[in-house]
């Protein structure tokens, strides 16, 4: 099941609520724009970034809209796959981000953690152009190392008629970030290649990021083909 979060009538803008995502979605010709809620009081959300910069060849995590959207005193946290850690930093008083994330480049499916030191909620946007590649990857880690995966592209799927659900093999782990709990879900690729039936049947909704740990014995790529016709 694939639902993309984006809409276009015409060339007139249009938007609509897409209550599978609790995300407001505004799309002209191939600009888009998701409206996403950062929560207060130190809840983390999971996020990845499925649209491509529209001023640059790269989403430099520093100068998108969330980034500067987001409130003082916010935090990034991203993930580095040969540590397996999280490093994360802040946003000051003063509106700048700490250096080494402002500068980050968030590669195309990959997920990283947000979060607000606010009392209320913040709603923050996620800005770019469509992507109109026929297919995007993402390199899977392998070998039982954890590493973070998104849709690359703005469309909602369920992970196990996916194709990374698919080629990861017996034994593999998915987490899914529950922000209400603030605590990971994760269920395994039996021996049989049958995946637990929570995660099978989730729906990664756009923008939302997850874990993926499998048990390939070497690093791989997941192939991702656009699940749209336009643009």
């Amino acid at each position: 099941m694939k639902k993309l979060v984006w809409g276009l009538v015409g060339v007139a803008l249009a938007a609509s609520v897409v209550a599978a995502s609790a995300q407001e979605v505004l799309s002209a010709n191939t600009i888009g724009y998701i409206k996403k809620e950062l929560p207060g009081n130190n809840k983390i959300i999971c996020l990845t970034i499925p649209l491509f910069s529209m001023t640059e060849g790269s989403n430099v995590f520093g100068r998108t809209s969330m980034a500067q959207e987001a409130p003082n005193g916010s935090w990034v946290y991203f993930w580095n796959p040969v540590s397996q850690t999280w490093v994360g930093g802040g946003k000051s008083s003063k509106g700048a981000w700490a250096g080494a994330q402002s500068n980050y480049v968030i590669k195309a499916g990959e997920a990283f953690f947000l979060k607000s030191t606010n009392a209320t909620p913040t709603e923050i946007t996620i800005a770019g152009e469509v992507p109109a590649l026929a297919s995007q990857t993402r390199a899977i880690a392998g070998a039982s190392a954890l590493g973070t995966v998104g849709n690359p592209y703005p469309a909602d799927f369920k992970f196990g008629e996916s194709d990374l659900a698919k080629n990861a093999a017996n034994g593999s782990w998915v987490y899914f970030w529950n922000p209400v709990s603030q605590t990971w879900v994760g269920g395994g690729k039996s021996s049989k290649g049958l995946w637990a039936g929570a995660q099978s049947n989730y729906v990664v909704k756009a923008t939302e990021g997850f874990f993926l740990k499998t048990s390939n014995a070497t690093s791989w790529v997941w192939t991702n083909a656009k699940p749209y016709t336009w643009p």
